[in-house]
């Protein structure tokens, strides 16, 4: 028969977090494009149980199964075997008022992996040709959005769960799909927190209504909470660089129209800044990663570093690589650049065809590159084959985004630096061709390839 608990102590955390990342939540229509809205207002929402189980997964992995079993419950075949939950979330809501609630649209494209292009499958019945381009909604950076969560008992359990509470802040954590290209990191802007005792005659008084208790009744956690997460990176890599010309990696549509409105300009995302999406930069990464395998005969790495999709036979795995949005130039300098004049030419006879002259808008700029790695799936071999393929991205022996055959999206890299989970540090100068590893961490992971 299942553990019935008793307890005389209810927590509740109110939780205000924002999204430093954008975030898709999908809806579960279509395996691709629209975030999961709430059927009356229209508004996106978290389910609570997809915050459950971001919940549930990191305290595992802080406290154990049988930890997070005991707060989380158990389902069993066995009745005398299942555990009650001892927790309660809530929905995650959106603010309706928020003017940084933005729903981006982004294209997509699906690579095959042995050609490097677009891929394209028959459609079944039809003998037709499919694309393999598709376009993903994502909630934009700057969103907030609130949920509350109840823990009934288990004075112990609070300081744990503040320990998730921490790594959420720490964006140590990720919410909803799309995770390999940077989304679903957050920052928390409040925690409050208040206890409700049940044989306190006025805690139950204010039990009754806690759903319209003001804020000033709560005390707020969010100080107090630990500033060092005990999730850990394995690695965190940052390239700082700039454009060597001008990059364009385009965005579903253009703003303006007219005889003087470019046919094509780059991605934005919801602070209007100029960007290389995550997906954009993990794309050409990878197919440079996937080069490199397979002249050393190494595909498990990039099983190992991008996942393998389950296939109905056997179950995927997730990889252990993060690519986030990459910001290029400033947005007034990108917004006054000049149009890009180009023409299609007839292949057949090498002229100019009918119609042909299009106008591009590309942008410029510095830019930072952000890539981590999370400490599981052999993370020094990742890390060894991620560095082979931006030494080449750095030699210029490819570029990111569209128009490499005119000179469009080389980039210059100038410093490379890598942290692991413990602090430690090398660096490689690009400019200087110069290499700092005093802990022998480059080495050992560029060892670690094939497998020494």
């Amino acid at each position: 028969m299942t553990e019935i608990f008793q307890y005389d102590k209810i927590v509740k955390y109110k939780v205000t977090a924002e999204c430093t990342q954008p975030m898709h939540i999908g809806n579960g229509e279509n395996d691709r494009a629209q975030v999961l809205v709430h059927p009356v207002d229209g508004i996106p929402f978290i389910q609570a149980s997809s915050i459950s189980g971001v919940f549930r997964d990191c305290y595992t992995k802080l406290y154990g199964k049988n930890e997070a079993e005991q707060i989380f419950g158990k389902s069993s075949g066995k009745e005398e075997d299942s555990m009650q939950s001892r927790i309660r979330i809530s929905d995650g809501t959106f603010y309706t008022g928020n003017e940084n609630l933005t729903i981006e649209l982004r294209p997509r494209v699906r690579i095959n992996r042995k050609t490097g292009t677009v891929d394209n499958s028959v459609v079944q019945g039809s003998g037709k040709d499919s694309g393999q381009k598709f376009n993903m909604e994502y909630i934009g950076a700057g969103a907030q959005f609130t949920f509350s969560i109840y823990l009934y008992g288990k004075d112990d359990t609070q300081n744990r769960l503040e320990d998730v509470f921490s790594a959420i802040n720490q964006q140590k954590i990720q919410f909803g799909g799309q995770q390999s290209n940077g989304c679903g990191y957050l920052k928390l802007k409040g925690l409050l927190y208040k206890e409700f005792h049940m044989k306190n005659k006025n805690d139950r008084k204010l039990w009754m209504m806690e759903e319209i208790l003001q804020d000033e009744i709560y005390t707020d956690r969010l100080e107090e909470i630990s500033q060092t997460s005990s999730v850990k990176d394995a690695y965190e890599i940052i390239v700082t660089g700039r454009t060597q010309g001008e990059l364009l990696v385009k965005s579903i549509s253009v703003s303006d129209y007219g005889k003087d409105a470019p046919y094509s300009v780059n991605i934005r995302n919801a602070k209007k800044e100029y960007i290389i999406p995550g997906s954009s930069f993990k794309g050409c990464i990878r197919n440079q990663m996937q080069q490199i395998a397979d002249y050393l005969d190494l595909g498990e790495i990039i099983n190992d570093t991008f996942g393998i999709p389950a296939d109905g036979v056997k179950n995927g795995n997730t990889g252990n690589i993060r690519f986030f949005d990459t910001v290029v130039g400033t947005i007034e300098g990108n917004d006054s650049n000049r149009l890009s004049h180009r023409i299609h030419i007839d292949k057949f006879t090498g002229g100019v065809m009918h119609g042909g002259l299009f106008t591009e808008k590309n942008i410029f700029g510095n830019l930072t590159l952000h890539i981590r790695i999370l400490n599981k799936n052999n993370p020094d071999r990742t890390l060894g084959l991620l560095l082979l393929a931006l030494r080449d991205l750095a030699s210029g022996l490819y570029g990111i985004g569209s128009g490499s055959n005119v000179g469009h999206g080389f980039l210059t890299l100038d410093l490379l630096t890598i942290k692991n989970g413990d602090g430690a540090q090398a660096q490689i100068c690009f400019t200087d061709n110069k290499i700092k590893d005093d802990n022998s961490m480059i080495k050992s992971c560029l060892r670690a390839v094939r497998g020494n």
